[in-house]
């Protein structure tokens, strides 16, 4: 990276730093964090309590998560996350990760999107080399053992997340996924634009009357909208000849694009969830293997993801920011 000579450093964390704490107070006290920052490129914020998702994230010095008035907070017990409970402790941030028993609508005796995100990581480790910074944890869920590798990279700007899921039981189960990347203020603002694909892209499938009736406008940043509700639609995902696919936000007021990419071979369904209410202001960009319907939908169209004993699945994603 220009300005950067290795010669003039004294000590390596001057260009990539990860500083591992717990909360002191308020409402995450107690909760682990690990704070990730590297030079030119994205420092972002890793919520071991939280199934080492990614809570808070800049690209030089501008927000890119979307954070919810909930904010940070410890996980929900199991016994709490029946129905929509789960809305309760989801704080937002740059990714976080439904599933992995259910995704979407409450189901099957499953609430809301699962409850991996209220698991907590374990064998975490860091690794920094000249390259960037690598955080890895396994995860269990159920029957189900998830293992991420989270990377960071000097000088480009951008943060990847790779999950192999594994089914450690003795019977096949479902296993959808889903990861709810969430975008806000100032980047997600009029007169920002997404776009999904490398052409022009069709319009997507709005999920109910709501969505339908702001269908024209799926791609541009509303602004604050007084008494609105959310809105999401399903997008048909075109795979590029690497079999991944992309996502654009680019926000012209800023100057900055950010580029969202996935393994559509694993991921083959996008979501797109917007709330411009008044205190929410967020998109919600969410590559997945499942509908946001529920399992018990996805079964009944034969579609559910399942995992046989000893199977496994590798997911990945890439948050890009250039500008």
């Amino acid at each position: 990276m220009a300005g950067h000579d290795p010669a003039s450093i004294g000590s390596p964390e001057q260009v990539a730093s990860a500083v591992s704490s717990v909360v002191a107070d308020g409402p995450a006290a107690g909760c682990r964090a690990i704070d990730l920052r590297v030079l030119g490129g994205i420092d972002v914020r890793v919520l071991p309590d939280r199934g080492l998702d990614l809570g808070a994230a800049w690209y030089r010095g501008v927000p890119l998560a979307w954070i919810s008035s909930i904010g940070e907070r410890p996980a929900l017990a199991p016994a709490e996350l029946q129905g929509h409970r789960w809305r309760t402790a989801f704080g937002g941030g740059l990714m976080t990760t439904c599933g992995l028993a259910n995704v979407g609508a409450p189901s099957e005796g499953h609430g809301l999107h699962g409850g991996y995100s209220h698991q907590p990581a374990r064998s975490v480790e860091v690794q920094r080399t000249a390259a960037g910074l690598t955080v890895r944890g396994v995860v269990l869920d159920g029957d189900l053992e998830l293992r991420r590798t989270i990377t960071t990279s000097v000088g480009a700007g951008e943060v990847r997340v790779v999950d192999v899921v594994r089914n450690r039981g003795s019977a096949t189960v479902p296993a959808p996924i889903l990861y709810h990347v969430n975008l806000g203020a100032p980047l997600w603002s009029p007169p920002a634009r997404l776009s999904v694909g490398a052409t022009e892209q069709a319009e997507p499938a709005p999920r109910d009357h709501d969505a339908a009736l702001h269908l024209r406008g799926w791609d541009r940043a509303p602004g604050v909208v007084p008494g609105a509700v959310e809105r999401v639609y399903e997008h048909r995902v075109t795979r590029a000849p690497d079999g991944w696919a992309q996502a654009l936000v680019h926000s012209p007021a800023l100057g900055l694009t950010l580029t969202l990419s996935w393994d559509a071979e694993t991921l083959p369904r996008l979501h797109q969830w917007v709330h411009p209410a008044p205190g929410m202001g967020v998109l919600g960009l969410e590559p997945a293997n499942c509908s946001v319907l529920g399992r018990a939908a996805d079964r009944a169209q034969g579609r559910l993801p399942v995992l046989a004993p000893g199977a496994q699945r590798r997911t990945s994603i890439a948050i890009q920011v250039a500008g």
